[in-house]
């Protein structure tokens, strides 16, 4: 069995502040160490349950966040920006898919750093009418590949959000519990590696079952639309030309396949902050 890591740091273990996920900040140093942590518990649940191809995709920012010399050894790292998928960058070919870290979407009341990929750019996106972050983005992406999103982990928003997106047969992994943006009820790192460790083996479970979801997505044809928080990043973005604008604030592109979907979503996002 393969499994693909796509590892965040937002919903990491004890993180509960930009500070911490911020390059530039003192504090980042403890961003990566969690986020290290929160992957090699997985990582040791996949092993426990015999897993042996297992491929980590550093997911955040500018994507070299995870320190490869802390790494459990059984496992590969993809790292490095840019990638041409991003947050799902060599997905292809995996027999399931761990969304790791994450965090639940912008305007998220109670969620810990709420956002969707760029907090400083995008006040929402809809997909097909429906509002997503980067669950249901990259969640969509994976069913396009026939891949099923077998394990969310993050704080009780993010998982939630998968909970409402994917259904119950995705398994979840709440390491910590928002108070507000900035601030959360976390376990202590001893008690959510045990939690990370065996949510991991439970999804593999799900996974040997077939029971593991896919993000309903049709026949594959989307309406993406990003609501930028102003108007000259719409301004920037829509230089696109296949692109509509439907408002000061809003861009819309029409297309097939989601994993173009979610490459222009890349797009549209990284023009808007041009």
């Amino acid at each position: 069995m393969r499994v693909y890591i796509s590892a965040d740091m937002e919903g990491a273990t004890g993180v509960v502040n930009v500070d911490q996920t911020d390059r530039g900040k003192p504090e980042y140093a403890f961003g990566c160490r969690m986020q290290l942590h929160d992957v090699n518990a997985v990582i040791e649940g996949l092993l426990d349950m015999g897993v042996e191809d297992i491929l980590v995709n550093d997911s955040h920012d500018r994507m070299i966040n995870l320190d490869i010399g802390g790494l459990n050894p059984e496992a590969r790292l993809l790292s490095g920006w840019p990638k041409t998928m991003g947050m799902l960058e060599g997905y292809e070919g995996a027999d399931a898919v761990f969304f790791v870290g994450y965090h639940a979407m912008a305007g998220t009341r109670r969620a810990v750093l709420d956002h969707t990929v760029s907090g400083g750019r995008v006040y929402s996106v809809e997909l097909n009418g429906v509002e997503v972050g980067e669950i249901g983005l990259n969640a969509a992406a994976c069913a396009a590949r026939g891949l099923p999103v077998a394990l969310v982990t993050g704080d009780r928003a993010a998982c939630d959000e998968a909970e409402k997106l994917l259904g119950p047969g995705v398994t979840t992994a709440c390491v910590k519990t928002a108070h507000g943006r900035s601030s959360a009820d976390c376990l202590a790192p001893e008690v959510s590696s045990v939690v990370l460790r065996e949510a991991a083996a439970s999804a593999v479970e799900r996974i040997r079952k077939n029971e593991a979801p896919r993000m309903d997505i049709g026949d594959g044809a989307f309406d993406l639309r990003i609501t930028f928080h102003t108007t000259a990043q719409c301004d920037q973005a829509a230089v696109l030309p296949c692109s509509d604008r439907l408002g000061g604030r809003t861009l819309r592109v029409c297309g097939s396949g989601m994993a173009e979907m979610r490459r222009w979503a890349n797009v549209m996002i990284g023009l808007g902050g041009a």
